[in-house]
This record gives C-alpha cells, structure tokens and sequence, in this order.
C-alpha cells in the first residue's frame, strides 16, 4: 500500500530536490512488479490524514510536521508511536478498505499496533 503524494505541494515546500527522487517512476515499476506477481497494489487517498490519524483509536488531531513521535490526545487511548509507524498502519488500513478488503483494522490492528507500555522514542 502506497499514499498518493501531492508530489508538486512537496516541491513548493521544499524545492526542485523532491522531483529527483524519482517517486513516481518507482511508483510504476512497484504497480508492474506486483502485477506481474499477482499482487494487489494498493493507494489510499491524498486527503486521508494518515500522519494526523491515531492507528488505535481512529482520533483525529493535528500534528506538527516536526514532531517525530505521535501521541494520541484520546483519553481512553493513549497511543505512543513513531510518527512514521503511525502513519505506515493508517495507510494500510486505508489501503485496504480502498481495495475492498472487509475487516482489515480487525485482522491487522493487533498485530500492527505497539502496546502502549513499550512506547516508541
């Protein structure tokens, strides 16, 4: 599962250095490998909020772009992760309901998400 990027925003933000990166190209050779593999490539929506999502209770909350750990702001919650990882569970889940894969916050959401005792950072 990938996010759908606003490649041309990055660039505005943060130069002509983005497009050098090559994202779209590798965005099109992973489609054709997983095609060929029988695989399904997955994107989840521009919009999603992923980074701003908590992965264990779905809280939305806004999250500065230099704040590298995410913590949730849900009382009942209390989610530690790296800012990253969190956004890695959010687009899978994503990606998954997109593709119509039912249930997937059940069947991976265990597996994926760190026990708030073992904190990240």
């Amino acid at each position: 599962m990938f996010e759908d990027l606003n490649i041309d925003g990055m660039k505005r933000m943060w130069g002509r250095k983005v497009s050098d990166l090559g994202f779209a190209q590798f965005l099109e050779i992973m489609q054709y490998v997983a095609f060929k593999r029988g695989v399904i490539f997955g994107q989840c929506a521009r919009f999603e909020r992923t980074t701003q999502k908590c992965s264990g209770c779905k809280h939305k909350q806004s999250v500065e772009l230099r704040e590298r750990v995410f913590h949730c702001q849900n009382e009942h919650c209390g989610l530690i992760l790296d800012r990253d990882h969190n956004a890695a569970i959010n687009i899978l889940y994503a990606g998954a309901s997109a593709s119509g894969l039912r249930g997937a916050s059940d069947s991976f959401g265990s597996s994926l998400v760190c026990p708030q005792d073992n904190p990240v950072g």
